[in-house]
């Protein structure tokens, strides 16, 4: 193979590499456990198998923090315990234990807890199959 068309590879293998895979969402005071994770099967047949069902529950400590942040996936967040600040497109929300909301994933969104005791929440994802571990990815670079 010639240099020019080993430089061809090299250019379209780096032109490949997500603009964000270097960086990373700045979190603090934040866990998550996942409680169930299943590969979707049923009537949906677009979905069969490409997608899961997952329920983790997260839990910020006291001035825990997430900062400017996407989903993998759509989801269902509904407090347990606490008061969770969650500012996005649409401004800042202070969501109390019995609340629930809607996030889709594709919107940039800050989390924190501002109060002296603990934050926790279940989060209800429908994420691709093959992800392994947390769906929280950092916010696209906007291209120019």
């Amino acid at each position: 193979m010639g240099s020019y068309a080993r430089l061809g590879i090299a250019i379209l293998l780096v032109a490949t590499i997500p603009a964000n895979a270097q960086q990373k969402v700045e979190i603090s005071g934040q866990s998550a456990k996942i409680k169930l994770s299943q590969v979707i099967t049923g009537h949906l047949d677009e979905l069969n198998g490409k997608f899961q069902l997952r329920v983790s529950e997260a839990t910020f400590e006291p001035g825990g923090f997430v900062g400017a942040h996407h989903h993998a996936g759509p989801g269902i967040r509904c407090i347990t315990l606490g008061e969770l600040t969650y500012v996005g497109s649409e401004g800042t929300k202070v969501y109390k234990a019995g609340d629930c909301f809607f996030e889709s994933g594709d919107m940039s969104h800050t989390a924190n807890n501002g109060t002296n005791g603990p934050v926790k929440f279940l989060s209800f994802e429908i994420l691709p199959a093959s992800l392994q571990g947390g769906s929280t990815i950092p916010v696209p670079a906007t291209s120019k």
